[in-house]
């Protein structure tokens, strides 16, 4: 192996251990939310926080699911008291999911628990590695961004 393969693979596995702890933990704060929560569907709930009321349709192409798929997470979500349905702007016949307040509450608690946790981690950190390790961060995960397929329409 060369030392460039070396590098990439060390890389590749502190990623794995990235993503794993993240997702470990992320399930963890999300049961703090809602017992009842599983980390895919708090990634539904924080996308809605984040880009507002979306169709079933844009969730399942953002997360990469089957209709029927999304259909029960929102189900799911709807019987938690999390999101509602509200009529579409555009077309009276379909409908959008945003949150209810209760769901944004439980959002906003889990993203400043998860401050917390990173705020814990980087501690020992300075500032200015924190700031190079984010500008790092944003440029990998927009170089990592792939379009959406083309079955989605263009949706987020």
């Amino acid at each position: 192996m060369t030392p460039a393969e070396e590098t990439i693979a060390g890389l590749e596995r502190e990623f794995a251990v990235f993503v794993r702890q993240d997702r470990a933990a992320l399930g963890r704060l999300g049961r703090e939310a809602h017992p009842d929560l599983k980390v895919a569907a708090y990634r539904l709930l924080a996308h809605l926080a984040e880009r507002g009321p979306r169709r079933p349709t844009e969730l399942a192409c953002h997360v990469g699911v089957t209709s029927p798929t999304i259909s029960r997470r929102l189900q799911h979500l709807e019987a938690l008291g999390l999101i509602e349905r509200v009529e579409a702007p555009d077309d009276g016949r379909a409908y959008l999911v945003r949150l209810t307040g209760t769901g944004h509450r439980r959002v906003e608690e889990v993203r400043v628990a998860r401050g917390g946790r990173l705020g814990e981690l980087l501690g020992s950190w300075t500032e200015e590695e924190v700031r190079t390790f984010a500008a790092l961060l944003a440029r990998f995960n927009g170089s990592a961004a792939a379009p959406p397929p083309r079955r989605c329409g263009g949706a987020d």
